[in-house]
């Protein structure tokens, strides 16, 4: 069928396909690797922004800590049900809250049970009632109530904000058309 040339053409296409899979089990290696650094570079993102914004609201209290009154009292915060578009807001409420009323919070224990204390319903207050009871018991992961809303974002908040902000714009665009 394949004339003189049969068994020559047969090692070259057994050849080609022996590189084929190669390059085909190289490239799934890049994936993997891509995708784990994706992955890490999301996670210190959202440390250094949680971080800065701790930050930022520790130097405006230092700045602006003799105008406040020692009776300030923040609004009561909004239970947190899980829902991935309140996360950031929850985590602002929290940040404020504690850092209005530092006279109550006396370390990071006190504000990591307070912030636990308004998160139910479903997967996240099983989530949360796990999480007091190993904070009660000293053996939490969390050392300090930014480490705690990081993992609150890491678990229950938008895993693709990009993705996100961009559908949310597209839909805007459409909808001023």
């Amino acid at each position: 069928m394949l004339g003189p040339n049969g068994p020559f053409l047969c090692e070259l296409f057994h050849n080609q396909s022996q590189q084929l899979a190669q390059l085909q089990t190289a490239n799934n290696a890049l994936e993997d690797h891509a995708l784990e650094a994706q992955g890490d570079v999301t996670d210190a993102a959202t440390k250094a922004v949680l971080s800065i914004a701790q930050a930022i609201l520790t130097n405006m209290l230092a700045m602006t800590g003799s105008c406040l009154s020692r009776n300030a009292r923040a609004a009561k915060m909004e239970i947190f049900y899980g829902s991935r578009d309140k996360a950031k807001k929850f985590f602002q409420s929290d940040h404020i809250t504690t850092m209005m009323q530092l006279d109550i919070f006396k370390d990071e224990r006190m504000k990591i049970l307070y912030a636990l204390s308004f998160i139910c319903g479903g997967i996240v207050h099983v989530w949360a009632k796990n999480e007091t009871n190993v904070v009660l018991s000293h053996t939490s992961m969390f050392s300090t109530l930014v480490e705690l809303l990081a993992g609150i974002e890491r678990t229950f908040g938008n895993p693709d904000q990009e993705r996100t902000a961009c559908a949310q714009l597209h839909t805007h665009r459409n909808d001023s058309q």
